[in-house]
């Protein structure tokens, strides 16, 4: 950031509080709290310092808070197929690098990129463990970068939004499914940032993934040089979290100043309601479905009970009335006048129920 680094030098040599842009990657809403992703970037470092929020002519409360910091959650995404095989050891050892810079308390897990995508090693505390495993990765069967990146999304749900990092190192063209921003949104959703390592011939995809969830894409050379891969611990320690509550009419513009004892940043953002993810867009279809099939059943139920409480028709009226029952057990028997005695008939009946038979159908006696 040559533009924004020459405009500190400068305020500091003229010990002007001059107004420094400040960038936001991303807005998180999550319910009554929002998080921008702001990059403070290789400025002073960011001490004691005040932030406010503006919306609609109001400050809002805030605070500032470091991504990198204790209670972060990393998660590991390694490219283990047979065709990144050539990189590979240098993936698994700038992991090892990155994971041995971060707090000693940070939760890690690790996910090898194949088909079938699966955790290497359950979540845990401290990088002993998570080098461990990484020494264990072999490269082998075909990517599954797509299934790899949404299992890694719904690691450790209970960390706050903007604390949960997926890193992934990967010579993937692309996730191999989702658009670039059908995954920045799902990962914007789920509160968690993206950080992409890999060949600067996918930096198209992985910028606008990535960028898109207030994480970003860092490329890296062909040989990869493992200490080029250290840009990522000084780029992921500009990022800060500025949260407030979140607007009660959205989407609503803020604005953001973060005031430190040597400079002011200044930014604008629009926080806007949330997409949500696929998943969480079937799991509303899903719902929505289930409450139309609640609705019918209990309409058909509602319908057979009126049915049910009709009054049942007469057993018997006077004959030739419309409420004289027809009695199935004698269909072959016409309603009419009663024969005479020892004239017994059978026939279909005619299209008058109660008119006597036809005449000359065969007389059917009784037997003897």
């Amino acid at each position: 950031m040559p533009y924004r680094s020459s405009v500190v030098a400068a305020c500091l040599l003229l010990a002007v509080p001059a107004p420094v842009p400040l960038p936001v990657a991303a807005a998180m809403v999550a319910g009554a709290e929002t998080t921008l992703v702001v990059d403070l970037g290789d400025g002073p470092a960011v001490g004691p310092a005040a932030v406010t929020v503006t919306s609609d002519g109001s400050r809002r409360a805030a605070r500032l808070e470091p991504v990198v910091a204790d209670g972060l959650a990393v998660t590991l995404v390694v490219d283990a197929s047979a065709a990144g095989g050539e990189t590979l050891p240098a993936w698994l050892s700038a992991a090892a690098r990155f994971i041995l810079s971060v707090p000693s308390g940070t939760r890690s897990v690790v996910i090898a990129d194949r088909a079938p995508a699966a955790a290497v090693t359950p979540p845990q505390r401290g990088a002993y463990g998570v080098v461990r495993a990484l020494n264990t990765v072999r490269a082998g069967g075909e990517r599954d970068t797509a299934t790899a990146l949404e299992l890694a999304s719904g690691q450790f749900p209970e960390v706050a939004a903007g604390r949960r990092v997926v890193l992934l190192y990967t010579t993937a063209a692309d996730a191999g499914g989702p658009g670039a921003s059908r995954l920045a949104a799902d990962y914007r959703a789920r509160g968690t940032l993206l950080v992409v390592v890999g060949s600067a011939a996918a930096a198209r995809y992985w910028t606008a993934a990535a960028g898109g969830t207030g994480g970003f894409f860092a490329p890296a050379g062909d040989p990869v040089v493992v200490p080029a891969l250290d840009q990522v611990e000084t780029t992921l320690s500009g990022r800060h979290l500025v949260r407030f509550p979140t607007p009660p009419d959205l989407p609503a513009p803020v604005e953001v100043r973060v005031e430190t004892e040597e400079l002011a940043f200044t930014g604008e953002a629009v926080v806007e309601s949330p997409t949500g993810s696929p998943g969480l867009a079937w799991g509303w279809l899903i719902t929505i479905a289930g409450a139309l099939i609640l609705l019918l059943g209990g309409l058909v139920i509602f319908v057979r009970a009126r049915r049910a409480s009709r009054p049942s028709p007469p057993l018997s009226g006077p004959l030739g009335s419309p409420e004289a029952p027809v009695s199935s057990a004698v269909d072959d028997v016409p309603l009419g006048p009663p024969p005479a005695v020892g004239d017994f008939r059978a026939g279909p009946r005619s299209a008058n129920p109660m008119s006597p038979p036809a005449v000359g159908r065969a007389p059917v006696h009784p037997a003897e």
